[in-house]
């Protein structure tokens, strides 16, 4: 899938039919909320950072930095975040900073895009970039019964090819020296609570990167 301006505008996107990729309140707000007492005020990273919505939300004078594969996404996150440094990714390469430079990397809405091996790749890359003791937190769908049940139209419309079980995503996790301290689930954009059961179609999950 081409992550162009189609992409998050076009007729045929998912997005086009629900209104369009915009600055959601709800959701973006209750994310930044989630993650903040997480992400202390040393330099944080948004991987997958599309249009900038929620790496703005961290716009508190601290060092920003966010990146995509998408080219046309990264010009719109440079216009809502002027002082943010903005890289466009290589799909095949790794991260472009250096080892230890974050204190925290969000992660929302993006493993779901990438198959399983890419997917360890690329929270290898997102731990080698943290800080000993930074923060890595994500969402991602929980696929299970009722995620098929109410997503599995859109799921297929938006190639989310990588999508797995909360208890597979904390295990891999694991594998990359990234250990949750939190998870919970919840139904996007429709109930404003976080729950501890397995059974909503959305999870989110809060992990250390261990000395």
């Amino acid at each position: 899938m081409q992550y162009d301006r189609k992409y998050f505008q076009g007729r045929r996107s998912f997005f086009y039919s629900m209104g369009g990729y915009r600055d959601v309140g709800l959701y973006f707000n209750r994310l930044a909320r989630w993650f903040r007492p997480h992400t202390g005020r040393g330099p944080l990273l948004d991987v997958g950072c599309a249009y900038g919505f929620l790496l703005a939300r961290f716009n508190d004078g601290r060092d920003l930095a966010g990146c995509d594969v998408s080219a046309w996404a990264i010009q719109q996150a440079i216009g809502r975040v002027p002082r943010g440094r903005f890289s466009v990714l290589d799909p095949d390469g790794g991260l472009p900073y250096p080892d230890a430079s974050f204190s925290a990397v969000l992660c929302t809405d993006v493993l779901e895009h990438l198959a399983p091996d890419d997917q360890g790749r690329l929270l290898s890359e997102s731990a080698r970039v943290l800080a000993p003791g930074g923060r890595f937190c994500m969402t991602t769908p929980n696929l299970n019964f009722l995620r098929r049940r109410l997503y599995g139209g859109a799921d297929r419309r938006e190639a989310h090819v990588g999508m797995r079980r909360l208890g597979e995503l904390k295990r891999e996790l694991g594998r990359q020296n990234l250990r949750t301290l939190e998870h919970w689930t919840f139904l996007h954009g429709f109930l404003p609570g976080r729950f501890r059961s397995a059974w909503l179609p959305e999870c989110a999950l809060v992990a250390r990167k261990e000395v």
